[in-house]
């Protein structure tokens, strides 16, 4: 009798946690859950629960937190896997709406397109702009090369 009063006040605090914006990603929800020193199986138990019945959906989740990162906030797939899964979102999860993003082609010159609007960057300093978002050292070379000989067509 214990177990299912443990397990509705733990999927009651679950749900409260959650809220009507139930777009949070499961990690998140556990992680809360356990520093409320919920039993960890309960813990489990809940979030298979809810997500069972779609008031947590992990993709759902990653999509959202995806749509935060345009402009000049982009990241490059793998960091964006990377978010995605400190945010909470499974690793399986992270991994196929990372895929999912443009290639990292497209979305570099979309950041450089971004952030150098209104000027025209140095080389390097653009370079470390796509390294610290997480973008391979080819790629970034190739979209600086890219957009600095575009804006010297204009």
């Amino acid at each position: 009798m214990s177990l299912n009063l443990d397990f509705e006040n733990c999927r009651e605090r679950a749900v409260l946690f959650l809220g009507l914006d139930h777009n949070k990603a499961s990690g998140r929800v556990r992680k809360k859950l356990l520093q409320e020193d919920y039993d960890p199986d309960i813990v489990e138990a809940v979030i298979a629960y809810l997500k069972e019945i779609d008031y947590i959906n992990d993709e759902r989740a990653a999509r959202i937190i995806c749509r935060r990162y345009s402009g000049k906030r982009l990241r490059s797939r793998k960091a964006m896997q990377y978010v995605l899964n400190d945010a909470g979102v499974e690793q399986a999860a992270a991994k196929k709406i990372a895929a999912a993003l443009p290639p990292d082609e497209d979305s570099s010159l979309e950041l450089l397109e971004a952030y150098y609007r209104n000027s025209k960057p140095e080389y390097a300093k653009a370079l470390r702009l796509l390294a610290r978002r997480g973008y391979s050292a080819y790629v970034s070379a190739q979209a600086v090369k890219s957009f600095l000989s575009a804006e010297e067509d204009l």
